[in-house]
This record gives C-alpha cells, structure tokens and sequence, in this order.
C-alpha cells in the first residue's frame, strides 16, 4: 500500500527559504534515565544507505526509513515553533 504524503505550505516555504530540497525521516533510539525510548529523526541530507523509500513531491525528496510505524499509511508535515526556532513535526508515526 502507497504511503500518502501530506506537506503543508508552510513546510515548502520554510525548505524553499532554507534551499533544502531534501527530507530524510527515522527513528533514532535515545536512552533517558533507565528507558530506552525512540525518537523522530529528521534530516536534511541524502540518506548513505538504501533502508529508505524515496517519494517525491512538490519539488521535494522524501525519505521514508523502511519500518517506520506509522499510524495509518499517511504522514503529515506541518510547522511548530516560531521564527530561529521553527522545525518540521511530523504525524502519522507511532512513536514509544
């Protein structure tokens, strides 16, 4: 089943501003405490090996980790924090 990408305008604008044209989406473990928990990793560069799908849209490469839970078969791209603090959330991944 095909993955359906939604990207808000704010995102296009913001990597537009940034000259990114590249996304690259996985989970990273992080070790808090005594638990060990994943995290949401975004980056903005080519992923260096082939455990990624590549979907492209609105000028933009995304790049899926292979495995990724995901809620349903969507994610959501969209805008949080303000000005120098501003960062792409994503949703649609169940995260632990």
């Amino acid at each position: 089943m095909a993955i359906s990408i939604k990207v808000d305008e704010a995102v296009q604008e913001w990597m537009k501003k940034k000259n990114r044209t590249i996304i690259a989406i996985s989970l990273k473990a992080t070790l808090t405490c005594c638990v060990g928990e994943e995290d949401v990793d975004i980056s903005y560069k080519e992923p260096q090996n082939n455990n990624f799908t590549l979907i492209q849209q609105n000028n933009l490469f995304i790049y899926l980790a292979k495995g990724l839970p995901l809620r349903k078969e969507e994610l959501h791209l969209s805008m949080m924090g303000k000005s120098i603090f501003s960062s792409i959330h994503i949703e649609g991944l169940r995260v632990q």
